[in-house]
């Protein structure tokens, strides 16, 4: 907490205009040796950018970050304008609270006033107070908030309690899967935490809830379906509500000989170090290059509310499709739990209480984008006061999430280059994961920010790209010139300036050490996935584009298994003609240079959905029409597709795979287009396969394996129609596990069938990847994995190191058990 006394007070003043207050306040912070004078223009600077006035006759005047060298002791002043001064149009400020802070101790005084923003009579009684001991003790919490005029919301009648069990409390994932969850429902569904009540349907609402692990919650709805979304709830708060994975308080500290352990090599470095907190580990030695974001103007008043809100609604609708972009990026690059955080990004932008508070706004007159901004900003300071670290640190996302509307709303002006054009360490006061997704690790060789924790995730993604991390190192880090030489030890938390010839050496030894040992993992990854009784396991990539049919035969992929078609569709407003999928298709192959790659054909549905292809809206999508049912209701794309890779046969060894095959019927129907597409084409004959994902398939596998020359079973697909079970399902996701011996027996089952028949068996999914899943599925029989690029390495070595003798074993004694956590517990 920031110590404030009497004397950064001044009580009973008159200001002329906004520039005079906070003139006044400046002269207090100056004569206290808090700050450089220039800080105030500093203050105005931010004016011209932002308004500070937080509501209810409170301005909170401060400077922009790249001026916090001005600051030399971190502090606020306030000034009390009983009379009032106009802040902005419309908006009279009585308590000008100027913050100077080189960091976050700011935070505590900002959360004692968002319980004065609500309550008129508390910001009435600052603003006329004589005593300026009262605003002291106010802001700095030794007087404890008055009580409120207005209770918070009664429960509803109907309701029940709970324990929050999570590590991290009711944080951004639980809270989106709950939001997800009532929306479902029409009933209006509240959760009580102490004297603090949420619409469960606010994301921001539950978040400023508080609720750490412990706290007792009450649930309560009222509505026609309140039971049927009580019901629900009470399931996915015993299910964990989808809880992160733990990724402990910092990252994995990095096990290179000679730097291990933050004390050991904080205190061998030599040079004058800035320490922080290790966020993702690994070593590196470079220049730092200052992050710049864009600043975003608006105006801020409006005559037309109608237009603003119509602003406002396509300004959240693009920024919703901006981020359903990049989730699917980010899901490509770093899987479902990585984009994970962009779904919680979107569900800001649909948070009812804040898009209502921004309409509210607009009614008064204001611009969309004054609106909008002062809406998430507030609500954006109020996580950022929490004193739950993992909660706070969802201030950024808000904030990230915010920005990315008000870009659509105001004028962009671009300062400093954004991003590095040469190899650097890059230094942030803040990252968003926004901001991460974008980094091109080539480029960056760490990451260091003044601010954030181990837990945020601007850090889950660091790590994800593998670039070592040092966060929360506070203000001075931003004090390094652009151009500077820093050693970053993200392992230890610690960014050593101007590293002396011994501290580069060392550090130098290190990362030699760790790049041997990728590279004799490396070499090993050419090397068949034989296992010690001399059984053959072929281990091949899932890709979605060239790049990643280049870089499967890099990481040792013996082929490609699963060429996800449908991305070759996304991100576009028609689909691609039969001359750029034959482009595209012909460069894979060429990369493969004779490796064999089975092209699916396009698997859209369910949920993967491509807007200009005019797919049906559909009550239950998983059961609709997706997969191969989509194909053959579109013949056109089909055959057009067929065509391109048929002619694309002619550059290398290409199979067709058939998606969602339910039924005899439907495999006929396909095989039939396949054919004359080819005679059409002239093209030879190749393999046929498909996809086992469906319990029918299984069913009726004897049969359909006279017809194909492989099957690829879809192990997700299959898990969860086996268990009835959504994969992505927000509590029961969890559950569906492939390993669960119901699903390894539908399985067996296939690949008995298909011995039968003379056909081999490929696997893709969740549990091709897994070492465990590896292991069942080959001692069942399966003799191809196909897995993401990063796991093909380490997959062939867990072949390597058994015999199939030990995996059939395993997977005799897998079908015995009950359930999945069964099989994971096996030896």
């Amino acid at each position: 907490m920031i110590p404030l006394t009497s004397e950064l007070v001044a009580i009973g003043k008159t200001a002329t205009d906004k520039a005079d207050a906070i003139a006044q306040a400046v002269d207090l912070l100056t004569a206290a040796g808090k700050i450089d004078p220039r800080y105030g223009q500093s203050m105005m600077g931010r004016e011209a950018v932002a308004n500070t006035f937080l509501g209810n006759g409170i301005a909170i005047p401060h400077g922009l970050p790249q001026d916090r060298d001005l600051i030399h002791d971190t502090a606020i002043a306030v000034v009390q304008l009983p009379a009032g001064v106009e802040w902005a149009p419309g908006d009279t400020a009585r308590l000008v609270v100027a913050i100077a802070a080189k960091s976050d101790e700011h935070l505590q005084v900002l959360s004692n006033l968002t319980d004065v923003l609500g309550d008129e009579a508390e910001a009435e009684r600052l603003a006329t107070t004589l005593d300026a001991a009262v605003i002291v003790a106010r802001l700095t919490g030794a007087e404890p908030p008055a009580p409120r005029p207005e209770a918070a919301p009664e429960d509803f009648a109907q309701g029940f309690d709970v324990v929050v069990r999570g590590a991290h409390g009711l944080h951004a994932r639980p809270a989106t899967t709950l939001v997800d969850l009532a929306k479902g429902f029409a009933a209006e569904i509240r959760v009580r935490n102490g004297a603090r009540v949420a619409n469960a349907k606010s994301l921001i609402s539950l978040l400023n809830l508080g609720a750490a692990q412990g706290a007792a919650l009450r649930i309560s709805a009222e509505g026609e379906d309140a039971t049927a979304a009580l019901a629900a709830i009470a399931a996915a708060f015993e299910a964990g509500l989808e809880e992160e994975e733990d990724t402990g308080a910092a990252a994995p500290e990095a096990a290179t000989p000679g730097l291990t352990g933050a004390g050991a090599s904080m205190a061998s470095y030599e040079g004058r170090t800035l320490v922080g907190i290790s966020s993702s580990p690994g070593y590196a030695l470079a220049p730092v290059f200052r992050f710049a974001r864009d600043e975003v103007v608006f105006d801020t008043d409006a005559a037309d509310a109608a237009f603003e809100n119509d602003r406002l609604e396509a300004a959240l609708q693009t920024a919703w499709h901006e981020l359903e972009e990049l989730h699917d990026e980010v899901w490509k690059k770093s899987g479902p739990a990585r984009a994970a955080i962009f779904r919680a990004h979107q569900e800001f932008l649909h948070d009812p209480e804040m898009v209502e508070a921004a309409k509210a706004l607009i009614g008064q007159g204001r611009s969309a984008g004054f609106a909008w901004h002062q809406v998430f900003s507030e609500r954006a300071d109020m996580l950022a006061s929490m004193k739950d670290a993992v909660l706070s640190g969802r201030a950024i996302d808000l904030r990230d999430a915010g920005q990315r509307v008000l870009q659509h709303l105001g004028t962009v002006q671009t300062g400093e280059t954004h991003l590095p054009s040469v190899p650097c360490i890059l230094l942030a006061d803040d990252l968003t994961p926004s901001d991460t997704a974008r980094l091109d690790p080539a480029l960056v060789r760490g990451l260091a920010t003044a601010q954030g924790g181990p837990t945020s995730h601007t850090s889950i993604i660091a790590r994800a790209l593998d670039i070592p991390a040092v966060v929360g190192v506070g203000a001075g880090l931003l004090d390094l010139p652009t151009g500077t030489s820093v050693l970053l030890d993200g392992g230890a938390g610690v960014i050593v300036v101007a590293p002396t010839a011994t501290d580069i050496a060392k550090a130098e030894t290190a990362m030699a050490a760790l790049k041997t040992q990728r590279e004799a993992e490396a070499r090993e990854r050419y090397k068949p996935a034989l296992t010690v009784d001399g059984a053959r396991v072929e281990v091949v990539a899932n890709i979605s584009d060239v790049a990643e049919a280049v870089a499967s035969v890099e990481a040792g992929a013996e082929g490609v298994g699963l060429l996800r078609t449908e991305f070759l569709f996304v991100n576009r407003e028609a689909p691609p003609s039969e001359d750029e999928q034959v482009a595209i298709y012909s460069a894979m192959l060429e990369a493969l240079n004779g490796l064999p790659i089975i092209i699916r054909t396009l698997d859209v549905g369910g949920d993967k959905e491509i807007p200009y292809l005019r797919m049906p809206v559909e009550q239950n999508p998983f059961l609709g029409e997706r997969g191969i049912r989509f194909c053959l209701s579109h013949e056109d794309l089909f055959r057009t597709q067929l065509r391109a890779i048929y002619r694309a046969s002619a550059k290398g060894h290409v199979r067709i795979m058939f998606p969602m095959i339910a039924m005899v019927q439907e495999l006929d129907t396909a095989r039939r287009i396949a054919e004359e597409v080819r005679a059409e084409v002239g093209a030879e004959p190749v393999e046929i396969g498909i996809m086992i994902e469906i319990p029918s398939a299984v069913m009726m596998a004897p049969e359909l394996a006279k017809r194909v020359d492989f099957f690829s079973i879809g192990t997700n697909d299959l898990t969860q129609y086996a268990l009835a079970m959504d994969r992505m399902h927000p509590v029961l996701a969890k559950q569906a596990d492939g390993l669960h011996p119901a699903v390894l027996r539908l399985i067996d089952f296939t690949v008995r069938a298909a011995d039968a028949a003379g056909i081999w068996v490929g696997a893709c999914g969740g549990i091709a990847g897994d070492p465990m899943g590896a292991a069942v599925l080959s001692g069942l029989g399966v003799r191809e994995l196909s897995v993401s690029i990063p796991a093909v390495a380490g997959i062939k070595a867990q072949l390597r190191r058994s015999s199939m003798a030990e995996n059939r074993d395993l997977a005799r004694r897998a079908l015995a058990a009950v359930d999945a956590a069964e099989v994971r517990g096996l030896k």
